[in-house]
């Protein structure tokens, strides 16, 4: 998961179209893609079977990357867990995008709030 994110803010930096990597967990990395794509800091995204690769296209507008940022909490030394009022809390600061591993699956901040739940932090996307 840090490889994933650290290529993708690797690409943003570089202005790449794509970024590539080869994952160890590609249903974790699938997962997080999947929520990143849904709230369109993502334009598109495939895994290549042949290669065992995962193709992330980032999203620009005006020349200029919609990711700020990329924080990744998904450490296995010391990971970050949250409580649903730790969210609450966070909620009012204002977040842009927390991505959490929840009961339900991996979910958005905003929709852990909905459910009531907390969860293992995983990135942080500014």
């Amino acid at each position: 998961m840090f490889r994933l994110l650290n290529n993708l803010n690797v690409a943003l930096l570089h202005r790449n179209d794509e970024a590539v990597l080869y994952p160890r967990n590609k249903q974790m990395c699938l997962r997080v893609l999947r929520i990143l794509y849904e709230e369109g800091f993502v334009l598109g995204y495939y895994y290549d079977t042949y290669l065992n690769r995962l193709v992330v296209m980032p999203n620009f507008y005006k020349n200029r990357s919609v990711i700020k940022g990329i924080t990744s909490f998904n450490k296995s030394t010391f990971p970050l867990y949250l409580k649903y009022t730790d969210l609450t809390a966070m909620a009012k600061i204002g977040v842009s995008l927390l991505i959490l591993s929840t009961t339900r699956g991996f979910l958005p901040h905003y929709l852990a709030l909905k459910y009531k739940l907390g969860g293992r932090a995983i990135c942080l996307i500014k």
